[in-house]
């Protein structure tokens, strides 16, 4: 799987960060998860988060990059591989003060030479009004899809880093936090797949604890 944090480090200073032990791992009868965060000075948040289930036969990888100091979109990675059916969803947000179609027209190409992989239909959303349309779900066996799949992620994250770099941090850092946690706490309003799924083994305040300060970070 694609380095992230190489790529991260070439263009910003990366820090690891504390996560209490109750929320670095954590495991029910039917999942297991553990999540490692990290601060991308001048930028804001990363967190990867690693679950598994059905004793091993379900395997999620999953990303979030929470823009709190430059204006981007909110970048969400998923790869789930299940039993040798594999699914890839990147998500781009729209949460920046100033819109700009820059990281679209970046997108777009690398999004075309991936045209011939299946997409995967997931239906409609609270959030479809804000996800940008860089955004991409492809559904298919892995033999046929992980190899190409990587290096589409590859690509969207060498992408958005490097524009990252060249854009200044904005002025106000409190206003781009409150825009990133806008989309947090829709997710713990309205719900999404994986957000149901931690208000079943969490309840809703820890979820709201775990997702704003370790997942997203948009809570300091």
């Amino acid at each position: 799987m694609t380095d992230v944090l190489a790529i991260a480090k070439k263009y910003f200073s990366v820090t690891s960060l504390d996560v209490p032990p109750e929320y670095a791992a954590m495991k029910t009868s039917k999942m297991s998860t553990a999540i490692e965060q990290y601060n991308v000075a001048g930028l804001g948040n990363m967190t990867f988060q690693h679950a598994k289930g059905m004793m091993g036969l379900m395997k999620m990888e999953m990303m979030t990059v929470t823009p709190l100091e430059r204006d981007l979109p909110l970048f969400s990675f998923d790869i789930i591989d299940v039993l040798g059916n594999y699914t890839l969803i990147i998500e781009l947000y729209d949460v920046m003060l100033d819109k700009t179609d820059k990281f679209e027209i970046a997108l777009a190409d690398i999004k075309k030479d991936y045209a011939d992989l299946p997409d995967d239909d997931r239906g409609e959303h609270w959030y479809d009004s804000i996800k940008m349309a860089s955004s991409v779900s492809k559904k298919g066996k892995k033999k046929a899809l992980a190899e190409r799949c990587d290096e589409l992620f590859a690509r969207y994250m060498e992408a958005y880093f490097a524009i990252a770099k060249n854009m200044p941090e904005v002025a106000d850092k409190d206003a781009k936090r409150a825009a990133s946690d806008a989309y947090v706490q829709g997710l713990l309003d309205n719900g999404g797949p994986s957000t149901d799924i931690f208000v079943g083994m969490l309840g809703k305040e820890k979820t709201t604890e775990y997702f704003k300060k370790y997942i997203f970070g948009t809570e300091r």
